[in-house]
């Protein structure tokens, strides 16, 4: 077997985590999301009213 290949268990494991690892950037778009909007409140809040 060459470095280059894998067997079907380490395929089969290294796929799973590829998947999990899609579900947690999948989970952290609402939380991105969120995050741009309170500083956008901050921001508006600052210049309405200490300018």
């Amino acid at each position: 077997m060459s470095p280059a290949e894998v067997n079907s268990e380490l395929r089969a494991e290294l796929q799973q985590e590829i998947d999990d690892n899609r579900r947690s950037e999948y989970r952290l778009l609402p939380y991105a999301s969120i995050a741009v909007v309170v500083l956008a409140a901050i921001i508006v809040v600052r210049v309405v009213f200490f300018s």
